[in-house]
């Protein structure tokens, strides 16, 4: 997979050594090494102990899983302790890291989902690692890396991931003889079906605010939202297939196929665990989701691989995750990124992972999910993991987010709820938010081509 590519900006004075930043994107990953990661910087011994500060959702001081991952790093690094901060989402990491950085005083690891990354390496946040995690480069796979990698270099060192599949009530399904999708065209007919059979019962609901969701959609469809050319991006938010995805979602909701409501509200909360809504697009985090809000329905779910928009065409972008990322004004940024890379990419530390109900990124940990029990949602699905880690090798599309992602986030939401409701259009939705987001671009110095 060709690592993604950011262009620079055109910037005022105050922004001149991020886009130097930017431009001087051309280096390659270093080799290959050994399975543990190496540090560009001098040894924690060498100055005695260092304590290195993480901002984090993952790892909550209260979980015992948590505190086992940094006892075990403290014990194979006596000189290091590592503090956990709980910090809110990325958008708010995000905005709490860039005042940090203005004023000098930053943690030594962030976590960031991967959507939030591109605006921290061109905002000059977040250091190149590169050389750091060359040791540990052959334990993650290259489309996982490519979450993380600009111009052939290393921002950040892959969490976890978030393979997308189809998690159903397959009690349902089969109570209303309604065969597991493996066509977009197929999921329609199913939820025409679905409905027919229980009026009050849903395939799915239609949640407008996941942006996400509909970024992949159009990714898997032949789009990409964001995109670089050379220098300059290109925005694809309205490009003919991406406008398509809109169309199939507009037709579900207009034949009343689809529940317009968002995700994990009270009342979504009491259609799962009524039956009324049958299945979920998303990624492998989803029966851990559905879990927390439908206990007692655990045992009548499973997940298959994500519908295709083309008949035999399995490849899908990833649905979430995040990284591990060193601000560039870290304190001990040569030991902040020897702990990244060791926490999300040494055999020992992605499988520590998988024990905080993630799905690692890294190989070891990807493989130990193999011989894990199956979520608490299906524990009778022993094929499980075997069907996730297929769908990762089938996981081929790379999706580039641009630098205004809370930009498309916040044109696209609102509206597409409104059109939802109103039955009004999706494309013009769709559009809309192209334009916001290009405006938004062209205003901050960059150069968008179409």
């Amino acid at each position: 997979m060709t690592p993604h590519s950011l262009p620079s900006r055109r910037r005022r004075r105050t922004l001149l050594g991020a886009a130097a930043l930017v431009a001087a994107l051309t280096a390659s990953l270093a080799a290959c090494g050994s399975n543990e990661p190496e540090s560009s910087g001098t040894a924690a011994s060498a100055d005695g102990p260092i304590t290195l500060q993480f901002w984090t959702w993952s790892l909550k001081g209260s979980d015992p899983g948590a505190q086992a991952i940094v006892d075990k790093y403290h014990e194979l690094n006596p000189n290091v302790t590592v503090k956990l901060s709980e910090v809110g989402g990325t958008s708010d990491t995000a905005a709490k890291l860039l005042a940090a950085d203005q004023a000098g005083d930053t943690p030594d690891v962030v976590q960031i989902e991967y959507r939030g990354v591109p605006a921290l390496v061109v905002a000059g946040a977040v250091k190149d690692i590169t050389a750091d995690v060359a040791s540990v480069k052959a334990n993650v796979d290259p489309n996982i890396w490519a979450q993380t990698t600009f111009n052939n270099q290393v921002y950040g060192v892959p969490q976890d991931i978030g393979p997308m599949v189809l998690t159903y009530r397959k009690d349902l399904f089969d109570k209303f003889g309604v065969k597991v999708p493996t066509t977009w065209a197929e999921y329609a007919d199913a939820a025409e079906k679905i409905h027919k059979k229980d009026p009050e019962a849903y395939i799915a609901s239609f949640a407008a605010s996941q942006l996400e969701f509909f970024a992949a959609q159009a990714a898997q469809a032949g789009a990409q939202w964001w995109s670089t050319d050379g220098n300059s991006w290109k925005v694809g938010i309205a490009s003919e297939p991406s406008l398509k995805t809109a169309d199939f979602w507009q037709d579900l909701v207009e034949r009343d196929l689809v529940k317009v409501e968002p995700l994990l509200t009270p009342e979504w909360n009491a259609q799962v665990n009524k039956g009324k809504i049958l299945s979920w697009a998303a990624a492998a985090w989803a029966p851990s989701v559905l879990y927390t809000v439908a206990p007692d329905t655990a045992g009548k779910w499973e997940s298959a691989p994500l519908p295709q928009w083309t008949k035999g065409d399995p490849a899908v972008p990833f649905l979430g995750g995040s990284a591990f990322l060193v601000p560039e004004k870290s304190k001990h940024a040569a030991e902040a990124a020897k702990f990244a890379a060791w926490l999300g990419a040494s055999d020992e530390g992605s499988k520590l992972l998988l024990g905080l109900d993630l799905f690692p990124g890294g190989n070891a940990g990807r493989q130990a999910t193999l011989g894990h029990e199956p979520p608490k949602l299906m524990p009778q699905q022993k094929d499980f993991y075997q069907v996730t880690d297929q769908v990762i090798k089938n996981t081929t599309i790379p999706v580039t987010w641009g630098p205004n992602v809370n930009v498309a986030q916040s044109a696209f939401g609102d509206a597409l709820n409104k059109a939802a409701l109103a039955k009004s259009s999706f494309r013009e939705v769709y559009q809309a938010t192209q334009q916001a987001v290009v405006a938004d671009l062209q205003k901050s110095g960059y150069t968008v081509t179409q």
